[in-house]
């Protein structure tokens, strides 16, 4: 089940003083820097704008790397538009959630973006789409391990987010050996002694 609840607007604003000038300064840094966009889906986006789309694929790619192909077993596709688009299970899942997962969606994907909020933390001064994947993980880590409880959340709610969107998609499962559910019948055969005949217990014929 993929879990949106930490995406919360409210819950974003709830995490101090500190918290909300890093939310300011996001806001002033993406109407200053621009986003390094990519191809938008051909049956366009519902809730995230390009920008969003393009900084959640950046973030999911990052949490959700390729893992290298051994040999034998399936190529695993990554997070990327042209493997599973996680950015764009997004857009569709949060379709359904209400507007304040909306705006925290919008809230957290800002705060990562914002080259002018990762300079108040010595990290960086470019958006985070323009950076170099070494650098991107970098950033992350230091979302993932900072004394502000906003970054800490952002960092949390995002990767959680996008594994989980990553996850249930099939072609992910050989990369964790996840042969996937069994078969109703495979369950019915492998139970079968601890199966109960119901027909029988009610004297009926079977």
């Amino acid at each position: 089940m993929v879990e949106t609840k930490g995406l919360s607007r409210r819950g974003f604003l709830r995490t101090g003083l500190i918290g909300a000038g890093v939310i300011g300064l996001a806001g002033i840094g993406l109407s200053l820097q621009s986003t390094k966009l990519i191809a938008v889906p051909k049956d366009g986006l519902r809730v995230l704008t390009p920008e969003q789309y393009a900084i959640f694929s950046a973030v999911a790619q990052r949490c959700c790397p390729v893992a290298a192909r051994e040999p034998g077993k399936p190529e695993v596709p990554g997070a990327a538009p042209e493997g599973i688009d996680v950015a764009l299970l997004a857009d569709r899942l949060l379709d359904f959630a209400d507007d304040d997962i909306k705006a925290g969606m919008g809230l957290a994907l800002g705060v990562i973006e914002s080259g002018v909020a990762g300079a108040l933390f010595f990290e960086r001064t470019a958006p985070f789409t323009q950076l170099s994947v070494d650098d991107q993980d970098r950033v992350l880590n230091a979302f993932c391990t900072s004394k502000v409880a906003l970054r800490r959340t952002v960092y949390r709610s995002l990767s959680s987010f996008s594994g989980s969107l990553y996850y249930s998609d099939p072609r992910s499962w050989p990369s964790v050996g996840y042969p996937g559910p069994p078969s109703p019948s495979g369950l019915r055969a492998a139970y079968a002694p601890q199966l109960v005949d119901l027909k029988a217990l009610r004297g009926t014929p079977s």
